[in-house]
């Protein structure tokens, strides 16, 4: 492949803080069983005060593919909480500790509570004891208790995550996930010089009890004004990851475990999808089902009948049915995709699925619609990598995926060529020689 040179190159769904995070976090991606916890070596910089957080466990890639049990953790971690989330982020694998903290057991490791909840799974075992395995907003129920990073952690972690993301060839991100402490440090960052990235910056509900925060965050952030942050946004969650079998499709999963997880009911989302508009913000909504994307769309559908506007955004969009693609004709809705995703997912999609499949990474279906969509990683869940997006693209058409029309070059680039002049990236077989910055080369 020669050079090519793509302008404000752009990923398209990431999570800056995160991803900047993994220089010092405990990763799991290469754990080939639970057993394997333990020969991992536990380091100080793994601790966010008393909790042991870690995050990439896949147990799609273990020898019987089934969620880990809480009894390995207390073995090994008896004194303190652990929280190890799944490479998709939408699970998480806890010990008794951890379970205390949120009153599913009680002091002597007997079940107190097992709360039963819409969009969220405490995970059982044939014993009826809580495996240790949380799914989306039971989850939360964990999340919330472990303490954020200070703000000079956070400062470090955006300032790496710019490394990676220039080093990988980005100028430009979509960032899914922001508090109110990495926007402050953000801003920080630009006042320092130190931001050589352009951000188009979404504040993110992952619990639906957050939504008002996120929203009032989203309006004081948007007073201040940084020429290199955009704050365009609002991002919420309908549905999990297919996983961890969360996301919500239209046939039962091939195990039993049902048709995956809703996590908002209609007349919520569409009260989300109106705030949001009304206050001039994009609404960016998880939908990875193909049920997922459809009810959201049927939702979305209803408020712009009775002459509502906004811009709706499909994030992962990763199964999409043909009626779902017409009804984003002539309506404001973007779909951002990860081809990459289909290199991780591709070992285990037709076991899980069946013939919905077929539904699956639909650019191709996209594109002969004329439905507007990007593409990005979802980093840290995927390296920011334009090149595993290109071979994705290649590789998949070898198992039924219909190939992309034309250079995919442009679905990496940022459409608005105004913003932050003199800036692009050079590549070479998909691998960055050259990244420009407002006419100053970083790589």
């Amino acid at each position: 492949m020669s050079h090519v040179q793509v302008e404000h190159c752009f990923d398209s769904h990431v999570h800056w803080q995160a991803t900047g995070q993994q220089a010092t976090r405990l990763l799991l991606h290469d754990l080939d069983s639970p057993e394997a916890i333990r020969s991992v070596k536990i380091q100080t910089s793994y601790f966010q005060n008393e909790w042991l957080v870690g995050f990439g466990w896949d147990n799609n890639k273990w020898p019987r593919g089934e969620f880990p049990h809480r009894q390995i953790l207390d073995e090994l971690f008896p004194d303190y909480p652990v929280s190890l989330s799944r490479a998709d982020g939408h699970a998480a694998w806890v010990n008794s500790k951890a379970l205390q903290k949120i009153d599913v057991l009680d002091e002597r490791g007997q079940v107190k509570h097992v709360p039963q909840m819409n969009g969220g799974k405490v995970v059982m075992d044939a014993n009826g004891q809580p495996t240790g395995v949380l799914i989306d907003l039971a989850k939360s129920l964990v999340d919330r208790l472990i303490p954020e990073p200070d703000a000079p952690k956070v400062r470090s972690s955006l300032l790496k995550g710019v490394q990676i993301f220039n080093q990988a060839g980005f100028t430009h991100i979509r960032d899914m996930s922001c508090s109110e402490l990495q926007f402050n440090e953000t801003c920080h960052l630009f006042e320092a010089g130190l931001l050589t990235l352009a951000v188009e910056q979404y504040f993110s509900a992952d619990d639906p009890k957050d939504f008002d925060q996120a929203l009032s965050l989203a309006k004081a952030a948007r007073n201040e004004a940084i020429p290199l942050v955009r704050v365009e946004g609002l991002k919420i969650y309908y549905d999990g990851a297919l996983g961890s079998e969360g996301a919500l499709i239209s046939k039962e999963y091939a195990s039993g475990s049902g048709f995956g997880l809703e996590l908002l009911e209609k007349k919520q989302l569409q009260d989300y999808l109106n705030r949001s508009w009304e206050s001039g913000f994009d609404l960016a909504i998880h939908t990875l089902g193909d049920e997922a994307a459809h009810r959201v769309l049927l939702a979305a559908e209803e408020l712009w009948n009775v002459g509502k506007k906004g811009q709706l955004h499909l994030e992962h969009a990763q199964m999409l049915r043909p009626e779902t693609i017409r009804k984003m004709l002539g309506r404001t809705v973007t779909c951002h995709l990860q081809p990459c995703h289909w290199l991780s997912d591709r070992y285990w999609l037709n076991e899980k699925l069946g013939d919905l499949t077929q539904h699956l990474f639909p650019w191709r279906a996209l594109q002969e619609s004329g439905v507007a969509f990007d593409f990005g990683s979802d980093s840290p869940v995927e390296k920011p990598s334009l090149y595993n997006n290109l071979l994705a693209l290649e590789e998949s058409t070898a198992q039924g995926i219909p190939p992309l029309l034309g250079s995919p070059f442009s679905y990496h680039s940022h459409p608005d060529k105004s913003w932050v002049p003199n800036t692009y990236t050079r590549f070479q077989e998909g691998q960055p020689v050259a990244v420009v910055f407002k006419g100053i080369h970083l790589v």
